[in-house]
């Protein structure tokens, strides 16, 4: 009874011998990027396959250590395993790869990232020993890293907003008076707006205005170099203008009216309230925004009563097609305005509405001739033919008394 036992017992030792070095059929099987990780690891490995990562070489070991290609838990984890890397350790361990020239030369990708991290907000606090602090693979993920063209990535331009609001919108996290809303603002903005419901890909998003790896809140002095990257106009009436010179220790810069992430669109009426943010007890300087704000109204306003006409002329009909460039040169004009308006000078923003109003009213003056040439045709031609059937009703008289006659 004791041999049978002892050879049964021998066979299953050695099948079991056999299934740990021979590469078992089905999920066990040695997979290319993620090796034998998957068989106890299968939503990573589900996530880690479908990566940008996967198919450039890289594979768990990479990044976690140990040895992939043993089922044995002991072995996988054995020499040179790391594990699960310390958040403070993620940036440096990224940079193994991403700050290698030879290593990203072919993807033609930065190798500074890293250095530009380190000189970020996140990475000097990571330094300081802040351990929540946004580390790579809170902005990238850890397993599933797409491409940030993918529109599934949390680094495409649509979702930018929602990764970093993550943090940066959220009550809970420590220093939250400091970011609360932040999101929030954004989505009310006209630059979300541009981007979610107009689908402009040029919109600016939370890294457009911070930066990426080295996101930062701009510095004082520098929030119009900034928005100057896109508002390339209003920067440059900005700079010729009384604000760009630091006064008492301060400078309005563009947030001071136009807020810091959520942006409004620009309306005219603004010019006659904003300056009272900060010169509420200034009378001078208040009546210098109410100056702005009648000059561009005037001019709106005679251009407006001249498209008016112009519609009016459209429906006689009488050619118009002139007088239609005429209103949209008024109109460039009056969108010059108000960039203008940064320069705080009423005599160069007089320089685009005097314009635009002369405009405005030359077209008025023009098209209301000709309405006057056409009443008058109208009244001509109403004589006319009040005549032709006079003379048709005397001529008819006269016809009807001669057979009378007869």
């Amino acid at each position: 009874m004791k041999t049978p036992l002892v050879f049964l017992l021998l066979a299953v030792a050695t099948l079991t011998a056999h299934a740990q070095t021979v590469p078992p059929a089905g999920p066990a099987a040695i997979t290319a990027s993620s090796g034998r990780c998957g068989v106890c690891h299968p939503a990573e490995r589900v996530q880690f396959e479908k990566s940008r990562h996967a198919p450039e070489g890289v594979r768990c070991v990479s990044c976690h250590g140990g040895n992939d290609r043993s089922l044995d838990a002991g072995a996988a984890h054995g020499a040179g395993f790391r594990g699960r890397p310390a958040r403070q350790d993620i940036p440096a361990l990224c940079a193994t790869c991403h700050s290698d020239e030879g290593r990203m030369r072919p993807y033609n990708l930065p190798v500074d990232q890293y250095a530009l991290y380190q000189t970020s907000g996140h990475g000097q606090r990571l330094a300081r020993g802040d351990r929540q602090v946004a580390v790579c693979s809170d902005c990238h993920g850890a397993h599933e890293i797409l491409a940030p063209h993918d529109p599934a990535s949390s680094v495409n331009q649509l979702n930018i907003p929602q990764t970093c609001g993550r943090c940066h919108g959220s009550r809970a996290m420590p220093g939250a008076r400091e970011h609360q809303d932040v999101l929030k603002k954004y989505q009310s903005s006209v630059h979300a707006r541009a981007l979610f419901e107009q689908g402009n890909l040029r919109a600016p998003t939370c890294v457009s205005c911070h930066g990426v790896h080295g996101a930062n809140p701009p510095n004082v002095g520098d929030v119009d170099k900034v928005c100057g990257q896109c508002h390339t106009a209003e920067r440059r009436y900005y700079t010729s203008g009384g604000h760009a010179v630091a006064r008492g220790g301060r400078r309005p810069e563009c947030a001071s009216c136009h807020e810091a992430h959520g942006v409004q669109a620009a309306r005219p009426e603004r010019l006659a309230s904003s300056c009272a943010v900060c010169h509420a007890g200034d009378a001078r300087r208040l009546d210098l925004g109410r100056r702005l704000w009648t000059e561009y109204r005037t001019a709106a306003a005679e251009v407006d009563k001249a498209a008016a006409l112009v519609a009016k002329a459209d429906a006689i009909p009488i050619q118009t097609e002139d007088y239609h460039a005429r209103i949209e040169e008024a109109h460039t004009y009056l969108r010059e305005a108000l960039p203008a308006a940064h320069s705080v000078q009423p005599e160069v923003v007089a320089g685009f509405t005097t314009r635009a109003r002369a405009v405005g009213e030359e077209v008025q003056k023009e098209l209301e001739g000709k309405f006057a040439n056409l009443r008058q045709h109208r009244y001509v031609l109403i004589a006319f033919w009040f005549y032709v059937l006079l003379t048709l009703f005397v001529l008819k008289r006269f016809r009807d008394q001669a057979a009378r006659n007869r």
